[in-house]
């Protein structure tokens, strides 16, 4: 597997060492707004996994940061208006230990990584909210509401330098 990787903002002004930057996105595009970081990675180009394993941990090992693109799904029952948004947050290595030899979270990926080849990525995570995770393609009218936003994160992701 070889992921898909950008450089960042120092490539564009010609500076000798453009960081490389890998976008992951985590979902089932099968399963309503599950699929959102599956589809926001296939629009970029990025890498897109039904989940995060074990193999993973070789390409964060050729990247300078990754950023992690998921749904996550909302707690039952009326939601405060506007608080549940698109979110972007650094990620580190979990100190919980790896749960599962198939399945794991970012911050277990990022320790394996960093177990196996010394490796140390910048990390974040852009969760967006679900709403619906029925069998489909299609995503909630409140997911797609949250799309302009989310890209315009993953946008500005894409460009900065990595600070």
């Amino acid at each position: 597997m070889r992921a898909s990787w950008w450089p960042d903002a120092a490539t564009a002004r010609g500076e000798a060492h453009p960081l490389r930057s890998l976008l992951i996105g985590i979902g089932n595009p099968l399963r309503g707004d599950d699929g959102v970081g599956w589809r926001l990675a296939e629009e970029l180009g990025g890498l897109a996994v039904h989940q995060l394993t074990p193999e993973l941990a070789a390409e964060l090992a050729a990247v300078d940061r990754v950023l992690f693109v998921d749904a996550w799904l909302l707690p039952p029952g009326p939601l405060p208006a506007g608080r549940f948004q698109p979110c972007l947050r650094a990620v580190a290595p979990g100190a919980s230990g790896l749960g599962s030899s198939h399945r794991l979270e970012p911050a277990e990926l990022l320790a394996l990584a960093a177990a196996l080849y010394q490796a140390r990525p910048e990390a974040q995570e852009l969760l967006l909210p679900a709403h619906d995770l029925a069998h489909g393609t299609r995503l909630s009218p409140p997911l797609r509401r949250q799309l302009p936003r989310a890209r315009r994160l993953l946008r500005q992701w894409l460009v900065q330098a990595g600070a």
